[in-house]
């Protein structure tokens, strides 16, 4: 009985939290990032559109994170010395913000996932790859030609080809994609994201990602290249064979 008491007082403590005109305004929980066991949570002031990832322990906007119930998917703020819960789904989580970004908010988030430079290596890799995979797509080259010549000329049409992939005269162009297709409220989620360690570590290892994934890939490629060269064999000669059917005389029809 006295437990149940204590939790109709604390549910009564919490609704004249929200009630009571004197009360700052709470935080808004826009979502949790977990990593192993540490969780951090991006809280932004009431209609605020800056966002800080804050742990339990930490303080914000004046209310210091004092836990964070798992089974109810809740952070419990404390301040003045009342506790209130903020749960996401009563949140900007669960609303939608259709907010249109600016090429402002995208050049920002652009400016966090160092753009230039990690296109760059990206883009590098991609081009090793690609000459790397002509080459033993052709095996022992063309039939009388110089194989270093060859080797030259393959790289120079992967210079020619990867020049118009400057990632300088993409980041226009690739902030005016993420304004489209993001709203603000994400373009702001993924700033927020890339300012946290978790996030630095994805710009800073995606190349090294990128090309483990070719690594995995391109062997593969490589490996149906025989059953590719079949279907291109028996797509020459069926397409010989109507060709050769349509250019026959048709026979004379029969007479009575």
């Amino acid at each position: 009985m006295n437990t149940l008491r204590l939790i109709v007082i604390g549910l009564c403590l919490m609704v004249s939290v929200r009630a009571a005109d004197n009360v700052p305004a709470l935080p808004e929980l826009r979502g949790v990032l977990a990593t192993g066991a540490d969780r951090r949570f991006a809280l932004s002031e009431p209609g605020g559109t800056s966002t800080a990832w804050v742990s339990v322990g930490q303080s914000f906007a004046g209310w210091k994170l004092t836990a964070y119930r798992a089974e109810e998917d809740a952070l419990v703020l404390t301040r003045d010395g009342r506790d209130v819960l903020l749960k996401l789904s009563s949140s900007t989580i669960g609303k939608v913000d259709a907010t249109k970004a600016t090429l402002a908010d995208a050049e920002a988030v652009l400016s966090k996932m160092k753009f230039e430079e990690m296109l760059g290596k990206i883009l590098e890799q991609q081009k090793k790859a690609m000459v790397g995979m002509t080459q033993k797509m052709m095996g022992g080259g063309a039939k009388g030609v110089d194989a270093k010549e060859m080797a030259a000329f393959q790289g120079k049409v992967m210079d020619t080809m990867f020049a118009e992939l400057n990632p300088e005269a993409m980041r226009g162009d690739m902030a005016k994609i993420y304004s489209e297709t993001f709203t603000k409220s994400e373009l702001q989620g993924l700033s927020d994201f890339y300012g946290t360690e978790a996030g630095r570590a994805m710009i800073d290892k995606q190349p090294e990602l990128t090309q483990k994934m070719n690594e995995l890939m391109i062997p593969r490629m490589m490996a149906a290249m025989p059953k590719v060269q079949k279907l291109s064999m028996e797509f020459a000669q069926e397409q010989a064979k109507k060709k050769a059917a349509a250019a026959a005389p048709a026979e004379p029809a029969a007479t009575p």
